[in-house]
């Protein structure tokens, strides 16, 4: 940390004036006809440089004081304008992380022009109740549990529930901490309350995405944009979080003592991803942004660098096709997405609670339940358009009824992705092989329709319904 220059400024004054001592007469001019007089004497001018040396000794002691001050009051930068601010207390070995420091190195990699951020060090609790805040915020009232009981009405989680809990608390595993938009400060998880020593670990690239998210967040996750698609959402969370790992990655190219220390293996139920019971369909939607997203920062940070990626923004993916294969959107000919549009959505004069587009991912993840990779993916390779909508039913003890439509670039594509569905059905009905049959008090068909590129997938509580469902989309 550079010297103090007001300090600087004084001690320059002060040897100053030890020098006018030896260059300056106090006494007046004499007059011609008089002796001047003497200057002083060696044992005065030498008392005088002692004296001054005594005082350029304090100042730069007071120097070394204000230095010391100065750091630790970057260390707590996080309580300016914090109310009820809790004050860290270190041991005399511990030294406490420099994420201010950090924050402004990563600005500086990033190329972001923006103060750095204050921090302050919170429970992980506290850190997973302000990304829940968050996230109620992007999908208020009960917007986040309608997909979670489409889901389970298609039998891919096991039954409906509340999605963001857990998502908050997987968040705060993934990036170790989180920026509180609502006060501006980037909150770091106290070690003594992390679930791991990885969570702790991955505080970096809590740095990373906070500034991002601080810089970004309004211009992907404008209210006035309205619900966003699963596919939409996914595909724009993609971007800030691959841009955030991006830049996590290159920082720690940089310092290598921040590499993340993840000893664990992905599998290992002590892994901190797995200490939270999400659903794994839920779950890897979750993840997504992370995994894929930062091969598709990488994409576009190689072909124009930051300013590539911070483009990126004003022209968000629009879906996770897109993410998975970057050069789909980097194609200045990029295709406008396809809606399958029906003329009357309501069963029975009912509108529906769910009208949402999974997308690729969340396609590709169904099929794998039931078939391997490469067969999900062949399922998925020419889906252009999907459309997903959920009633409830008169009688509240019974699931609720889903439609899937899909629509896909040709016959050959299509007959990949029936196949491979249709797998998944028998599989988990455990019954034969057929494109309509009724099983645990499901009536369920999968048909072809759209001229063949289109596949349909229904799932109803009654006969009744299922037949309905089929008038809709005709």
């Amino acid at each position: 940390m550079k010297p103090n220059p007001a300090v600087l400024l004084l001690i320059l004054l002060v040897l100053g004036g030890v020098a006018g001592l030896f260059l300056y007469d106090p006494a007046p001019m004499a007059p011609k006809n008089e002796e001047p007089q003497m200057l002083a004497s060696a044992k005065d001018l030498q008392d005088q440089i002692v004296l001054l040396q005594g005082q350029i000794e304090y100042l730069q002691g007071q120097n070394d004081a204000l230095k010391d001050e100065n750091a630790e009051l970057l260390q707590r930068l996080g309580t300016l304008g914090m109310k009820d601010t809790p004050t860290v207390m270190l041991n005399d070995n511990d030294v406490a992380p420099d994420f201010v420091g950090m924050g402004l190195d990563m600005m500086k990699l990033r190329k972001l022009q923006a103060l750095p951020m204050a921090t302050m060090m919170a429970s992980q609790k506290d850190v997973e109740m302000a990304i829940l805040a968050w996230l109620k915020r992007q999908q208020p009232e009960d917007e986040a549990k309608k997909l979670p009981r489409a889901l389970a009405a298609l039998g891919w989680i096991p039954e409906a529930i509340d999605p963001l809990p857990m998502r908050a608390a997987l968040l705060a595993r993934v990036l170790g901490g989180w920026y509180d938009d609502e006060s501006d400060t980037m909150l770091t998880i106290d070690p003594a309350t992390a679930s791991s020593p990885i969570v702790v670990a991955n505080e970096p690239l809590a740095i990373a995405f906070g500034q991002l998210l601080r810089e970004y967040g309004d211009t992907l996750f404008q209210p006035q944009y309205g619900p966003l698609s699963t596919d939409m959402r996914t595909a724009r969370e993609s971007l800030i979080s691959g841009d955030a790992a991006l830049t996590r990655f290159l920082y720690s190219m940089q310092n290598p003592v921040s590499n993340p220390q993840d000893d664990l293996p992905a599998g290992d139920p002590d892994h901190p991803l797995n200490q939270v019971p999400m659903p794994v369909f839920l779950k890897e939607l979750a993840l997504f942004p992370f995994n894929r997203g930062f091969d598709f920062a990488q994409t576009l940070h190689s072909a124009g660098n930051f300013p590539q990626l911070n483009a990126g923004y004003s022209r968000p993916p629009i879906s996770t096709a897109e993410v998975i294969e970057p050069e789909v959107y980097l194609n200045p000919e990029r295709p406008a997405p396809v809606k399958i549009d029906l003329d009357d959505v309501k069963l029975a004069g009912v509108a529906p609670f769910l009208d949402d587009q999974l997308g690729k991912f969340a396609c590709v993840t169904a099929l794998r339940r039931y078939n391997t990779d490469e067969k999900a993916a062949d399922g998925t390779r020419g889906l252009v358009a999907d459309r997903l909508l959920a009633w409830t039913t008169a009688n509240d003890t019974a699931q609720d009824q889903v439609l899937w439509q899909t629509l896909f670039m040709d016959k050959s594509s299509a007959d990949a992705f029936h196949t491979a569905m249709l797998q998944c059905l028998t599989q988990h009905f455990k019954t034969p092989k057929g494109d309509e049959f009724e099983a645990n008090g499901r009536f369920v068909s999968l048909l072809r329709n759209r001229g063949a590129a289109g596949v349909l997938l229904i799932n109803a509580s009654s006969a009744d319904a299922r037949a309905a469902m089929k008038l809709l989309m005709k």
